[in-house]
């Protein structure tokens, strides 16, 4: 394949025929995914590249319909080939090297830049042309641009123009300032507040001998900037402007210059030093298969190599949790860095996380770096502050950078921040140094999976290690997408000619043994955590020590994350108390807080956090642990079900010591639900087998999310827990919790379109009811019976079922009960040809429905009082009974079937009405809902309604 973005869309297949890409959307959506090539793209972020503002409803579903399309037009033969992968929610376009143009470009430019940083400048020059020859047009200037996608064609714009001004340098370099003279021209007038260019151009313009045109160039710089936004030209343009007014021999001559920005040479202005200080190159090597991290690159590149030609800033940190790769990344960035410091590079490892290592401490760090630039060993002053001010004196109009890794604190590092201006210190930690780096702080967690996957195919190339696309993502998966754990699996392979990929994923399926299998020789995944563990636990601080046992209780737990709430509940702490000792943690980056708030740990630290946990807390506290969150939890899902919606038959529940978190509306509530619902479903599952008194806490957890989980659509989930919720009341003979466990599943089987186990499920739920001699349970199977009745086309079961379900409710005073039987009949009574009737009875559930205040039932009544005036003639009664209830059911929680059933009833009623583009929105919109959750029943109704609409078209 072949794909063109850096001007017009061409894509051509692999005989170099054209592939027509007609539609606007298809465009747009082949742009979306190559500029995220290789990576996998949400339907979310697709959704926002095709459309502005809000996108209409049918967006993910014409999302679906656009992929499919752009599949068969990539794979006509077989459209299950095509490049464009499903992944998760999104989808991910696959190409290989040298296929995607961009790709090719950033290839070319980051070789071209090295070259240049290496010293062949004649060759880095070369690269760098060819990187923009790729560049046809501005990008993809032949698509509709949506604000998201002008935002990445801006982003690739300012691409070119880094590598533009990279490559006019080196052809400066060269001699070639004629050359450049035409090129920078045209792109000060594209870019005409840009310094840079300006600089070159007046450059260039000086060796080729006009320096009137040189001065003239800065002027109209300077009087662009004051004019448009009030500043002076940057120090670097001003000198260079300075050194053409005095004619400098060595500017015009053509003498090297460190940046393009017009800086040059310092000069010693006489004074020389007492001994020439050393040019310190001390970089160790890249990393050989370094890729990815491309965001967190770009932000340090423009910290330390700002494209403005400003100073760079004084102090970088990168911070992340043992084995995320943080000195990787830095000796990249160095490397990449290097030419803007001139004077010098400096490595120093602080060894604050190397086991059984001593830790450099400040004044060794201090002496070894006066040392390095030329002080004795018996000049080096013994007092650290005095130490730093005369290193500070050394370093003085000097151009240095400082690679100090991992530090262990603030203080080890603390006297030499900030460094001499013109100089960085670029620092490596696992704990946090934000304190250090306010404005220049890289959070460094695992890799994308794109990344992972990247890492270990190079790693499994440059090897000869055969591999597949499925193991190479499944053993990024199961390392955690964290270097190190990358790192050593490929150097496990290496090591065992007779493995595969394969036999190492299924050794790393284990997770008991996973920490066991991630390590080679003296490295592992396991002793890079045990550093940072170790060193709160054997602290003599109580805080640092507390911290340690607050790590082993969170590894207890497999939820993705947890709240402060549940934290407090975990540790048994009082809120801020127990915010100090996660905090702790946080600093230590053995938790990470994505949010304020909310704390998550990652799989491999987790996996080490059990173990610590098994060899150091007895089984009764494990227990006990386990229990407390999950009363927590218990506790406010039952309490939040409640205020969304108080109408309906809850669960009943254990009753538990914990407190629930105060929930004040139903927005309010909601928004918890669905915010802890993977850490619910979570910790439901770790807990299915545990003890009795455990396995009785989850099942009441589950069972409470079943009106919540009906409302969002979650009909498989609800399916899960129901199930596994039956299985173990079966097992801990728990009737009562079996009977609501079959109506949970049953609800899940009526969602899913499973009409002969849903009957089963009720009618077995009737005879336990019955047996246990529970009206509440018996009325609820007899209403769901007669609803069930009534999709199977059942009207005189429905009736019945119905019937029997008024008289229990009104027995033992249910009102829910009274107004649902009183719904299911009026339905009954309009199916059986009796749509007086049914009007009467249905006003019966609608007066309740508002005495009670319940909204879903009122919703759902206005929706069969709509059908019973059009099944009675009276379409004008129906259409303003039909809107009623769409406006009902925007106040309450209900399920996306009622709303479908009332489109196409309402679109029944503009239909008899005479107005057929109403009702063709209604029922287009009713088939979209249906299609969307699945509902068959719903669907057909819907198709049916549309091909009336379209005979009276």
């Amino acid at each position: 394949m072949d794909y063109r973005l850096l001007g017009s869309v061409r894509v051509r297949d692999a005989d170099g025929r054209e592939i027509p890409l007609v539609r606007p959307k298809h465009r747009q959506a082949v742009v979306a995914l190559l500029v995220s090539a290789n990576r996998a793209v949400t339907a979310d972020q697709l959704v926002r590249h095709l459309w502005d503002g809000a996108a209409p409803r049918s967006a993910r579903g014409n999302l679906k319909t656009y992929i499919s399309a752009l599949r068969r037009l990539l794979s006509p033969a077989d459209p299950g080939a095509a490049p464009i992968e499903t992944v998760g929610d999104g989808y991910r376009l696959d190409v290989r090297p040298g296929e995607l143009d961009l790709l090719t470009f950033r290839d070319l430019a980051r070789q071209g830049r090295r070259t240049l940083q290496a010293g062949d400048v004649r060759r880095g020059e070369a690269t760098l042309r060819r990187a923009l020859l790729l560049w046809r047009d501005d990008p993809f200037h032949d698509v509709p641009r949506t604000l998201a996608l002008e935002e990445i064609a801006a982003g690739l714009r300012e691409e070119r123009l880094g590598v533009f001004e990279d490559w006019v340098d080196a052809r400066l370099e060269l001699g070639l300032h004629t050359e450049a003279i035409g090129p920078l021209r045209q792109c000060v007038r594209d870019n005409p507040l840009r310094e840079r260019p300006w600089g070159q151009l007046m450059l260039a313009l000086a060796r080729d001998g006009r320096r009137a045109e040189a001065l003239a160039a800065f002027h109209e710089l300077r009087t662009r900037l004051v004019g448009d936004l009030g500043v002076e030209p940057g120090h670097p343009v001003q000198r260079l402007h300075q050194r053409i007014l005095a004619g400098n021999a060595e500017l015009l001559l053509g003498a090297p210059s460190p940046d393009a920005a017009g800086d040059v040479p310092k000069a010693s202005d006489g004074e020389a030093s007492a001994r020439p200080p050393a040019v310190p190159r001390q970089l160790p090597s890249d990393a050989p298969h370094f890729v990815g991290r491309e965001r967190e690159l770009s932000r340090l590149e423009t910290w330390l190599n700002p494209p403005d030609g400003s100073p760079p800033t004084p102090v970088a940190a990168i911070c992340g949790p043992p084995g995320a790769g943080k000195s990787a990344l830095a000796l990249h960035v160095a490397h990449r860095a290097a030419a803007r410091f001139p004077d010098g590079q400096v490595y120093v490892n602080l060894r604050g996380a190397m086991p059984g290592v001593r830790r450099l401490n400040t004044g060794e760090l201090i002496g070894r770096l006066l040392r390095t630039f030329g002080t004795p060993g018996s000049e080096v002053p013994a007092d650290v502050d005095e130490a730093a001010s005369a290193l500070r004196t050394i370093l003085h109009d000097r151009r240095v950078l400082f690679l100090l890794d991992d530090a262990s604190s603030i203080e080890q590092v603390g006297p030499l921040l900030p460094m001499t201006p013109g100089s960085t210190v670029l620092l490596t930690s696992r704990q946090n140094l934000a304190q250090a780096a306010p404005a220049a702080h890289v959070d460094l967690g695992p890799m994308t999976r794109g990344e992972a996957v990247a890492m270990l195919a190079r790693r499994f190339q440059a090897g000869g290690i055969g591999f597949s696309q499925r193991a190479v993502e499944r053993l990024a998966d199961l390392c955690d997408g964290f270097p190190l754990a990358l790192h050593v699996a490929g150097a496990r392979l290496a090591s065992r000619s007779g493995w595969s990929a394969d036999m190492l994923i299924e050794r790393l399926e284990d997770e008991s043994n996973r920490l066991d299998e991630l390590r080679t020789g003296d490295a592992g995944v396991r002793s890079s955590i045990a550093v940072s563990y170790t060193a709160l636990a054997d602290c003599g601080q109580a805080l640092d020590r507390e911290a340690a046992w607050a790590f082993r209780m969170v590894g207890l737990l497999r939820v993705p994350d947890l709240g402060l709430e549940a934290v407090a509940v975990l540790l048994e702490r009082p809120p801020r108390a127990a915010e100090q000792v996660i905090e702790r943690l946080f600093d230590a980056r053995l938790v990470e807080s994505p949010t304020p708030g909310r704390y998550t740990m990652h799989d491999l630290i987790r996996l080490y956090a059990q173990e610590r946990a098994l060899d150091t807390e007895p089984p009764d506290r494990r227990k006990a642990a386990l229990r407390r969150v999950l009363g927590f939890f218990l506790a406010t899902t039952s309490a939040a079900v409640r205020v969304i919606d108080p109408h309906r038959l809850h669960a009943g529940v254990p009753e538990v010591p914990q407190t629930p978190k105060p929930l004040h509306d139903r927005e309010e509530a909601t928004r918890w639900l669905e915010r802890e619902r993977p850490n619910l479903m979570t910790i439901v599952g770790q807990a299915w087998d545990a003890d009795a008194a455990t396995a009785r806490l989850a099942v009441g957890l589950a069972l409470s999310l079943q009106w919540h989980l009906a409302a969002q659509g979650y009909r498989h989930e609800m399916l899960w827990l129901g199930t596994r919720s039956l299985q173990t009341a079966r097992r801990l003979a728990d009737r009562g919790s079996e009977a609501q466990a079959l109506a949970m599943v049953a609800m899940a089987h009526r969602l899913l379109n499973h009409d002969a186990e849903e009957l089963k499920c009720l009618n077995e739920l009737l005879d336990l009811c019955r047996e246990l001699a529970d009206p509440l349970g018996e009325l609820r199977a007899l209403g769901n019976l007669a609803s069930a009745c009534l999709l199977l086309e059942r009207p005189e079961e429905a009736l019945r079922y119905a019937e029997r379900q008024l008289t229990i409710s009104r027995r033992v005073g249910s009102s829910v009960g009274e107004r649902y039987a009183l719904m299911m009949t009026g339905d009954a009574r309009l199916v059986l040809g009796s749509p007086a009737e049914a009007v009467a009875t249905l006003r019966q559930a609608l007066r309740r429905a508002r005495e009670a205040g319940d909204a879903m039932h009122e919703a759902m009544t206005l929706r069969r009082l709509g059908e019973a005036y059009l099944a009675a003639g009276d379409a004008v009664a129906a259409r303003a009974h039909l809107r009623d209830s769409l406006s009902s059911f925007d106040a309450c929680a209900q399920g996306p079937q009622e709303r479908s059933q009332a489109l196409v009833a309402l679109a029944r009623s503009s239909r008899m009405l005479g107005d057929l583009g109403e009702a063709a929105r209604h029922v287009a919109e009713s088939l979209r809902i249906a299609r969307e959750s699945g509902d068959r029943h719903d669907e057909r109704r819907a198709l049916a309604e549309q091909a009336e609409i379209h005979g009276h078209c």
